[in-house]
């Protein structure tokens, strides 16, 4: 198979950015018939290029090109142990902080957790790009809401763009809805503070 357009991780912050995660990976998998444990449901096709978005393991089975990270584990524990994908995920690609706290919907909380842990979860994703033939760049999905999503999302950023300075960021943002009553009532300033890191480190 050709590695011609070369690959792209795709890197999951918070639980919104997860959720999103969950539905982008399912709809992966149905367009190129890979099941729950990696594998292929139907014959290969020679011009499915699957390999941008997955790797094969030793096993042959298919595994995403993916990182999850979050402060709390309710969201990547119900990931991993869904049907759908819990044989699917490389489990040394996910983060999940240890006291399991969250950021309680403040960036400031998201951001100072995230600059004390960040080496861990660049190491994944620098792992994960020396395993890559050809890492074009990545796409990042979270939300600028909360707090995990718009504070540890914005150090990530920061690191990516400084550890990968010439490859493409294509930021996933989801922002509240500004006709709708938002049940984090610091959303507005939750999603300034991640702008600026929006408008600084993410394309190319």
């Amino acid at each position: 198979m050709s590695h011609a357009r070369g690959q792209l991780m795709s890197i999951h912050v918070g639980q919104c950015g997860n959720q999103i995660g969950q539905s982008f990976w399912k709809t992966l998998c149905d367009e190129h018939a890979i099941d729950g444990r990696g594998r292929m449901t139907c014959e290969e096709s020679l011009l499915d290029d699957k390999d941008v978005f997955f790797y094969q393991a030793d096993d042959d089975h298919y595994v995403p090109r993916a990182v999850l990270v979050d402060l709390e584990p309710r969201v990547i524990n119900g990931i991993m142990a869904s049907e759908n994908f819990s044989r699917l995920f490389n489990p040394d690609n996910v983060y999940m902080s240890t006291h399991g706290g969250g950021a309680g919907n403040n960036w400031a909380s998201g951001y100072g957790q995230g600059g004390e842990v960040y080496e861990q979860i660049l190491d994944i994703i620098e792992r994960e790009s020396e395993n890559s033939d050809q890492m074009n760049g990545f796409l990042f999905t979270h939300s600028v809401s909360g707090g995990t999503g718009s504070g540890m999302g914005s150090v990530i950023l920061e690191k990516i763009r400084d550890r990968f300075p010439k490859k493409i960021i294509l930021t996933f943002s989801v922002f509240a809805n500004h006709g709708d009553t938002s049940d984090v009532i610091v959303h507005p300033y939750n999603s300034v503070l991640a702008m600026e890191r929006l408008i600084d480190y993410p394309g190319n």
